[in-house]
């Protein structure tokens, strides 16, 4: 009975630390599972779609992930905690739909494998379902994004959520004075088709059908201070794997990324963040999936393209984001692709936002130009702001 009464007087103590005026301005949320205790958190992301002209004869090819009206694009909760005398972290991220439930992440995280030997002191290794280093943006869970829907390139070449398939990662941090960082992953579908934690979301760039199939991300990725109020994230990423069931035809991804960010200050606005990555995907006689030649096998191509997004919050509750995005460099046996967005966003809190989004597709192969709106409400709760990491920016 002490033992209980012991423990609710600990959370009743962080429960009145985390209302108190001055622990606003530093924590995101309360962690409590270094008192044993299991993290629980809620987002809400729910949207309103219009479009001028939603029948496009390759709407797949578009990467539109919404359909015209409300879209519950996610109801996600949180379970996230830590061994407190084991360096182990553990997650899972739960993805409620209209229709269905599926694991988002899943995962447990070594994050200090000398407790095993010395020699792997500056090693960390991830198990389980997880999101995959590929990039910047595909470890960003969506309703962390700065606009409602992912850039065209990522959604050709990962799929509309990214990939975040099974398996296992394994990261080294160069022992030099300069942030160096080198991961290796290998994931593959999962070994049970039709159980929610194998997720279905496969990327359309690999032929994924069974455990046996697998996809190789490696990643390397540094880290520099300019000055006391910006920084500078550069990355290189890579995958491969099969394109096409029962064939030794590979696709090999090569991807770059520049993450730039600027805050004045000890505060969280005027904040910058500038996101800019490229992908290009060389294919060994691919079926092309989108255009005037889909479903054709056609000979070995290179397709690729870039996106670039400047984030910017000018005071407490506002943000501004613009994205410019063009697949097509070069096009090889797809159609080029360009798209334009802009979005303005009141930020009630860090994890509730309202925002308003407009997007202009260009004309696209036989798919003609077409404009969307996007009304976004995206509201979160909990002991912790679900995905907090180097990419939740702060209020």
């Amino acid at each position: 009975m002490k033992r209980h009464a012991l423990s609710l007087g600990v959370i009743g103590w962080l429960v009145l630390f985390a209302w108190s005026p001055d622990a606003v301005a530093h924590t995101k949320g309360l962690t409590l599972s270094r008192f044993g205790l299991v993290d629980v958190s809620l987002q809400a992301n729910v949207a309103y779609v219009t479009f001028d002209n939603p029948k496009v004869v390759d709407f797949d090819k578009i990467g539109d992930r919404h359909q015209k009206g409300w879209n519950l694009t996610s109801f996600d909760l949180s379970l996230t905690g830590q061994l407190p005398e084991f360096p182990l972290k553990f997650a899972m991220f739960l993805t409620f739909e209209q229709d269905k439930t599926s694991i988002e992440e899943a995962f447990l995280f070594f994050h200090k494998l000398e407790e095993f030997s010395p020699l792997l002191s500056d090693f960390q290794a991830t198990v389980g379902q997880f999101r995959a280093k590929f990039g910047q943006f595909n470890q960003i869970h969506d309703h962390e994004w700065f606009l409602e829907d992912p850039p065209l390139i990522h959604t050709k070449f990962l799929g509309p959520d990214g990939v975040h398939l099974l398996g296992a990662e394994v990261t080294y941090q160069v022992p030099i004075s300069t942030f160096l960082q080198l991961s290796l992953s290998i994931q593959s579908k999962g070994a049970l088709d039709g159980f929610p934690g194998a997720t279905s979301n496969t990327p359309p760039t690999f032929a994924l059908h069974s455990a046996d199939d697998v996809v190789v991300f490696p990643r390397v990725e540094t880290f520099f201070d300019l000055t006391d109020t910006a920084d500078l994230s550069l990355g290189a990423s890579g995958a491969f794997g099969r394109n096409k069931p029962d064939s030794r035809d590979r696709t090999y991804l090569i991807g770059g990324d520049v993450l730039l960010r600027w805050k004045l200050g000890a505060g969280s606005y005027p904040y910058l963040r500038w996101l800019t990555e490229g992908i290009w995907a060389v294919r060994e006689n691919p079926i092309v999936t989108a255009g005037a030649n889909k479903g054709l096998q056609l000979g070995n191509d290179v397709v690729g393209g870039a996106f670039s997004e400047l984030g910017y919050r000018f005071s407490q509750h506002w943000q501004a984001t613009g994205r410019v995005d063009y697949v097509g460099i070069p096009k090889g046996h797809e159609d080029e692709h360009l798209r334009l967005s802009g979005g303005l966003r009141y930020l009630i809190s860090s994890v509730a936002k309202i925002g308003i989004q407009y997007e202009h597709s260009a004309r696209s192969g036989a798919d003609r130009p077409y404009n969307a709106v996007f009304v976004q409400f995206n509201v979160g709760l909990g002991t912790v702001t679900p995905g907090v990491g180097k990419f939740l920016d702060p209020f």
